[in-house]
């Protein structure tokens, strides 16, 4: 004779990685890669700053670049609209930009190694 309760509800197998966290971690990881590259941009620009128009160019590309990765990786840690707006601000504020995007990239690389994911130097790739 089974010792079972007959009156109870059988148990379902729980998957610890919801959908909604691996849609979070891809957001993560794929706004770790803008920041990353924005970063590496902002690098060449520097560099490039003797041609004026190239050093614009990269310029606004690496802070259209900056802006999207940050907005993303926003969205996958779950922060406010106004911590948001703030970082976006903080984008246009020479020094500020790169400090920024550190700490963000680095809080990915946390977040990203934790769940399992490779973390390389030029962002993430799947575990």
């Amino acid at each position: 004779m089974s010792n079972e309760n007959p009156y109870q509800a059988p148990r379902a197998e729980v998957d610890d990685h919801s959908p909604s966290d691996s849609a979070d971690l891809q957001q993560i990881a794929s706004g770790q890669k803008l920041v990353i590259y924005s970063i590496i941009l902002n690098f060449v620009t520097m560099a490039a700053r003797n041609s004026t128009g190239l050093a614009l160019v990269l310029s606004l590309a690496a802070l259209v670049m900056a802006i999207i990765g940050i907005l993303r990786l926003c969205g996958g840690f779950g922060h406010s609209t106004g911590t948001k707006v703030l970082l976006v601000i903080g984008c246009f504020v020479p020094l500020v930009n790169l400090v920024i995007l550190v700490v963000l990239s680095m809080k990915a690389t946390g977040r990203l190694r934790e769940a399992g994911y490779k973390v390389g130097l030029l962002g993430a790739s799947r575990p």
